[in-house]
């Protein structure tokens, strides 16, 4: 074996402490961020973190099989749509082909013993190992003590009594730890993955049963805007504000409308699916509805923008349309996701 590992970097506290404990140990590291289509942790603070701690670092994205592991978990889901086993499995085999790429012997993760209810109990982080393929090769420094010695400690690359024995879910060791090793920046413990979340969750949910297949762009649009199911076959989303309306218009394809307010400041609409007159309507009274009523002109209008294939030259089709009517709540809570 080599003194060479992978260590999953996420941004977080956990996941820096553990490479710098072993990093004080002599181990060359190369800092890994798996990017999900949601992006469940923050890329650039993952950046931020391998810089000072100067090791490299990798970016690999989730494929469309990420998509299969989401729909159909072995080992089921949470309280929501989160396949926490699976998914730390699949994100697991990532990590040991980049491993097998650049000459590492074992993989280095800031999981706590006890932390997560499914997937950081002790049986839940041996099986996920072995199914992973990393059965005994996956090093927590910060919880080493109290789970079984790996191959690394055993063959002397790694002193298992420079390691520590923290479990549960307390953050006040690891808050400790941060000033032991002059770590004085880091973020808030945030709420975890995205599928955890009870509305996202749903409309996970409400993807997978209304389409037999699903794409990671599909997956990506899941955290923008407020969603609208319509039909079985046709969804709306709604902008939130400035940022997520410019966001929207780049997700405009074939089989797919906008709807951008003619002069004056509103939310846009994508539209997805078959765009039948009443979902056309249906896109003007949500754009009415969430258009502040001091902020309508006169004789309002929208442009509706029909996705064509993208290409050098190629504009989308536009026509206007009258803004002339609104959306009862109880209707537009039924069709809400």
């Amino acid at each position: 074996m080599t003194k060479k590992g992978v260590a999953m970097i996420s941004g977080g506290l956990d996941s820096t402490l553990a490479a710098k404990i072993l990093l004080e140990q002599g181990v060359e590291l190369c800092g890994l961020y798996l990017s999900a289509p949601w992006g469940c942790c923050d890329k650039t603070k993952a950046m931020k973190v391998a810089a000072q701690l100067g090791i490299e670092f990798m970016v690999v994205k989730m494929t469309q099989e990420y998509i299969g592991v989401i729909r159909n978990p072995k080992y089921g889901y949470g309280s929501s749509m989160n396949p926490c086993i699976d998914c730390r499995i699949y994100m697991f085999k990532k990590a040991k082909d980049l491993m097998a790429e650049i000459g590492a012997s074992f993989l280095v993760t800031g999981e706590v013993l006890g932390q997560r209810p499914m997937s950081q109990m002790r049986h839940s982080l041996l099986l996920i190992e072995r199914q992973a393929g990393l059965d005994r090769l996956v090093v927590r420094p910060l919880s080493a003590k109290v789970l079984p010695p790996t191959l690394p400690e055993e063959q002397g690359l790694i002193d298992r009594q420079r390691l520590y024995g923290i479990t549960g879910r307390s953050r006040k060791e690891q808050m400790e730890l941060a000033v032991r090793y002059g770590i004085l920046e880091y973020p808030n413990p945030a709420g975890g993955c995205l599928l955890t979340d009870r509305e996202f969750g749903n409309r996970v949910r409400d993807l997978f049963e209304s389409q037999e297949e699903v794409d990671l762009e599909e997956m990506e649009l899941l955290q923008l805007g407020r969603h609208f199911r319509a039909n079985p076959l046709t969804k709306l989303i709604v902008g939130r504000n400035e940022e997520e309306n410019a966001t929207l218009a780049e997700y405009l394809a074939p089989g797919r409308l906008f709807f951008v307010p003619d002069r004056f400041p509103g939310p846009v609409v994508l539209l997805i699916g078959p765009p039948d007159e009443e979902t056309r309507r249906l896109a003007l009274r949500l754009i009415l509805h969430y258009t502040k009523k001091q902020k309508l002109p006169p004789e309002p209008k929208v442009i509706c923008r029909v996705g064509v294939p993208r290409g050098e030259g190629q504009r989308p089709m536009e026509e206007v349309l009258a803004l002339d009517e609104g959306i009862e709540a109880t209707q537009l809570e039924a069709m809400r996701i």
